[in-house]
């Protein structure tokens, strides 16, 4: 059975209302770029690519440091893997924290939502800067595969078409021993995207920082960030109808770094 492994390449900060809908857009909040390392199969599976290298500390206008080649393969290190190594690459969508380094994994089949892909080349007015066309067209060259809705690319491990956050986000639903988890990428930034706080709370980010978190009285916190609001909470109900709440890892958590999962 698969076992999952979250590697941070780099740590990026954004306003705490990028993270949540009607967040303060004055408090900034540090959160980890993951890739996932999905292991215990006969072939080598990774889900993204993280983020380009930090220029002058900042990536597409955001602060942060590290990404890059060099943080993406020194993470993959950790579990001994290269990115040659690697036979399937999914993305989870074509945001520039999600796609960079893809043309490293010169081996591997890629996997990307045709509705996604097609939004990325043509992106929305807002989401200009999130999208980066030098990730786009070197993968043209490489053996992509655009896909279309729910698709299996590993026995045990199957692609999850969720709009909302992006035209074709897809997450990704891995079959382990105590049952199917879900890599909800970007739908979910935070385990608080679908465990609302009933009172104001605080959360310590990877920076160390104290960030308040506000009440929601709603089941869903969308993040700040959505091309459609209407799919991001239909596709919150699909999530749940893939995993249970608590195998649902979302895409920036400081929690689950260092983590394996089950």
């Amino acid at each position: 059975m698969y076992k999952i492994m979250p590697l941070k390449v780099a740590e990026i900060s954004v306003p705490l209302g990028v993270t949540i809908m009607m967040g303060d857009m004055r408090v900034m909040a540090t959160g980890p770029v993951y890739v996932w390392v999905i292991d215990g199969g006969d072939e080598k599976i990774v889900v993204d690519s993280g983020v380009e290298e930090a220029k002058n500390g900042m990536f597409h206008g955001f602060p942060g440091k590290g990404g890059g080649e060099k943080g993406l393969r020194e993470a993959m290190e950790k579990v001994n893997l290269k990115p040659e190594d690697v036979d399937k690459l999914i993305i989870t969508h074509l945001h520039f924290d999600h796609a960079a380094n893809a043309k490293l994994f010169t081996n591997a089949r890629i996997y990307v939502q045709k509705r996604e892909w097609e939004s990325a080349l043509n992106p929305p007015l807002h989401y200009r800067q999130t999208y980066d066309s030098s990730m786009l067209y070197p993968l043209e060259e490489m053996d992509l595969c655009l896909i279309d809705g729910d698709v299996e690319i590993a026995e045990g491990v199957k692609a999850v078409l969720l709009p909302g956050h992006t035209k074709g986000l897809q997450g990704v639903a891995v079959e382990t021993e105590k049952g199917t988890y879900l890599l909800a990428a970007d739908h979910f930034y935070t385990y608080f995207n679908f465990f609302p706080p009933k009172q104001p709370i605080q959360m310590t980010d990877t920076a160390g920082n104290t960030v308040e978190i506000p009440t929601s009285p709603l089941p869903f916190l969308p993040p700040g960030l959505h091309v459609d609001l209407s799919e991001w909470y239909e596709s919150c109900f699909k999530a749940l109808s893939v995993a249970k709440k608590a195998n649902i890892l979302p895409g920036h958590d400081p929690s689950l770094e260092g983590r394996v999962f089950p």
